[in-house]
Order: C-alpha cells, then structure tokens, then sequence
C-alpha cells in the first residue's frame, strides 16, 4: 500500500463517514437499537421505586403538606376544616401519594419511549454528527491508515 494524501483526501474522508452511517447506522438496525436499549434502560432505573423515593423527600412533603395548607385556608378548605383535621389528612394521603408511583410509571415509561429525542433520526444524526466531529480532527494520514485497515484487516484484502 502507497497511498499519499493528495487533493482527494475531504472525499475519502466524506466516503468513509457515507460507508460507515450507511452499514452500521441504517434506520432499521437504529430503530431496532433504540427500542431494545430504551426498554433495557427503562428497566434498570426502576421508576416505581425512584418515583417513590421522591414522594417521600423531605422537600415533595414539605410541597404536598404545603398544598394541603393552600386548600385549608381557602373558604371552602376552612369549611372543610370544621369537619375534618388537617393533620390527618396529611398522614392519611401521603401513603396515597406515594402508592402513586406505580400508577405513574407506565405513564412516564410510555412518554419516554415515544420521545422523539429517541427516534432514529434523532440518534442517527447524534452519531453522524460525532462521526463528523471525528473525522475533522483526523489528518489526512490517519483516513489514510484507517481505510488501509478496512481493506487489509476487515475485508481480508491485505
């Protein structure tokens, strides 16, 4: 192999980008990739308990106990304090609240899945763009070495 960088270089480099997105980042295989990992993902961070955990910080008590204020200081809240107490309200819907975390979760999962940060499109335009941002900084030497290696090492053509 005697390749020399020449004039030729910005669309060797360009053809290497155009091989590599088209065989390794096609729709179908992204879209494959995406919904497997995103399912892989949503599982691992388990939103039912993370949602919980939320629920019971001291600073979603402190809003929900907050929120529960509002409502008793209205007309009808003071009403309502005449027949109920508002400190067993708040333990008696905390629980509630936190139990809720089940019932959100396929809601949250759902949104995340149909995001459309998470389309193909979208993922396929983040690696070409880190693709790009890659093959800039590369010297026409380091293109050169790189598809040298694709014909000798992965075709088998060396």
């Amino acid at each position: 192999w005697s390749l020399r960088p020449g004039n030729n270089f910005v669309e060797i480099r360009d053809n290497v980008k155009k091989t590599t997105m088209a065989t390794c980042f096609d729709a179908g295989h992204l879209s494959h990739y995406v919904t497997q990992k995103t399912e892989i993902i949503l599982n691992s961070l388990q939103l039912d308990e993370s949602i919980r955990e939320v629920i019971r910080s001291p600073a979603v008590q402190a809003l929900i106990s907050d929120k529960i204020e509002e409502v008793f200081s209205t007309p009808e809240g003071l009403v309502l304090g005449l027949v109920v107490n508002k400190e067993k309200v708040k333990l008696n819907i905390m629980p509630s609240f936190e139990n809720a975390g089940k019932d959100i979760v396929p809601l949250v999962s759902q949104l995340i899945r149909d995001s459309e940060h998470l389309s193909e499109e979208k993922v396929r335009d983040q690696v070409d763009r880190l693709i790009t941002s890659k093959l800039v900084e590369m010297h026409p030497k380091n293109i050169i070495a790189v598809v040298k290696d694709m014909v000798e090492n992965e075709l088998g053509w060396g």
